[in-house]
């Protein structure tokens, strides 16, 4: 979850990972920049998943894609997309954008089914974006300022959105970094919480900061 934050996974692997195999696939730098520049090597991409797997504590293993993308295009292309593969070797269920808490729901499936077939539909599309919003701006800082140029001009006024995000953090993190799902009142809740503290965040803290 370069994008975003890999401790609500850690937390599903507590859950799950006595039963259930997780692996990583480290594809490309999602925001590369002076500091963090695209990779031209394999050895430079390996280099790169021992730093990463260290430093964000990963428990499970980290995989190397190859320089020209193979199994990245193979799966799609994403940027954070999550796949639970059966014990027959098909896909049993895949999300687009990674939730952990979907996961779980879906996890719970698969093992009650006997480790196959499709599960939760077989597909969320829901975009589980909380996590990036009070995350996201750690992925940018460290391809800074290249990363919050290139995202800005992409996506007008999602670089403020970030830092709100990272302001909020302490109120999110509760519900945006849990393994499993909350409570429908629970999050409706949070949410009209989040909503007027938007609503109260002086335009200021819109602004780029440094």
């Amino acid at each position: 979850m370069a994008i975003g934050s890999v401790e609500p996974l850690r937390r599903l692997h507590a859950r799950w990972g006595h039963r259930v195999h997780f692996v990583d696939v480290l594809v490309r730098q999602a925001h590369p920049g002076p500091s963090e520049p695209a990779y031209a090597s394999e050895g430079q991409k390996m280099a790169d998943a021992e730093r990463y797997q260290r430093t964000e504590h990963i428990p499970w293993p980290v995989v190397v894609d190859d320089v020209e993308g193979t199994v990245h295009g193979a799966y799609g292309g994403l940027a954070n997309p999550s796949y639970l593969i059966g014990t027959d070797g098909r896909v049993s269920f895949y999300a687009p954008v990674t939730g952990a808490a979907r996961l779980h729901r879906a996890l719970e499936e698969l093992v009650a089914g006997g480790g196959r077939g499709v599960v939760s539909g077989g597909i969320d599309l829901v975009p589980h974006l909380l996590t990036t919003f009070i995350e996201g701006w750690r992925a940018l800082e460290r391809g800074r300022p290249q990363s919050t140029d290139d995202l800005s001009q992409a996506l007008p006024g999602s670089v403020g959105l970030l830092l709100v995000g990272r302001a909020l953090r302490p109120l999110l993190a509760p519900c945006a970094l849990r393994a499993r799902p909350l409570p429908s009142r629970t999050r409706a809740a949070l949410l009209g919480v989040v909503a007027i503290a938007l609503l109260s965040l002086p335009y200021r803290s819109l602004s780029r900061r440094d």
